[in-house]
């Protein structure tokens, strides 16, 4: 199977851009709510997870980035970042094989030219590049399922595992479009295998309150 197709190279960018976050607490719950409101979009992560906003991450990518790119993220995606160490770091996104759960979540707008090219393998290659894995024998599918929302959005849920010379890395993935193919709205939470192991139903409540909303 081919790897990655253009947008979403494109979106690469966009996934370690943090835009502002709208937090609510889950009163009683261990949970706070990250929402945007604007894409109609949220979910739950545990509060002791460290958020990261806009302004910390634009400073750290001042050296790698261009003013025009970041410009043009801000513009044309929304992105949060989340850490489940105790000692956070921002680098750890770079890390998917770290011992604590980190996580992306995304909404990225498409271009027309994206969005003739959009597909379920583009969406599962979204975070990692799960088909060229699954070729070479170093990716197990736990379950791939196909998902919908209500208002047409659809796409898939991957749950699986990637191993590299450096180690095991398992992930849970959510990864939709809309009903006009002009928005990707995505999540993923991972980490080592045997953190994953020991963090699943905390990695399967972030995920599973991923919620995507036509108004």
């Amino acid at each position: 199977m081919s790897g990655r197709s253009g947008w979403a190279r494109g979106a690469a960018m966009a996934l370690v851009l943090a835009a502002p976050i709208c937090l609510a607490a889950c009163a009683g719950t261990g949970y706070q709510y990250v929402k945007s409101s604007e894409n109609h979009t949220y979910f739950k992560v545990p509060d002791n997870w460290k958020l990261y906003d806009e302004d910390t991450v634009l400073n750290a990518l001042k050296s790698t980035l261009s003013s025009d790119e970041i410009s043009q993220a801000r513009d044309n995606s929304w992105t949060t970042i989340f850490d489940a160490s105790p000692d956070p770091s921002i680098q750890h996104v770079a890390n998917s094989g770290s011992a604590y759960p980190v996580g992306r979540a995304i909404v990225q707008t498409l271009s027309p030219d994206s969005a003739d090219s959009v597909s379920l393998q583009s969406l599962r290659n979204l975070f990692f590049d799960v088909d060229t894995a699954l070729d070479n024998g170093t990716a197990h599918v736990t379950s791939y399922d196909l998902v919908e929302f209500d208002g047409g959005f659809h796409g898939s849920h991957l749950v699986g595992r990637i191993d590299t010379k450096k180690g095991s890395v398992s992930f849970n993935q959510v990864a939709v479009i809309d009903q006009a193919s002009s928005k990707v709205y995505a999540i993923s939470v991972s980490c080592s295998t045997g953190c994953y192991d020991k963090y699943e139903s905390k990695i399967d409540n972030v995920v599973d309150s991923w919620t995507v909303k036509d108004n």
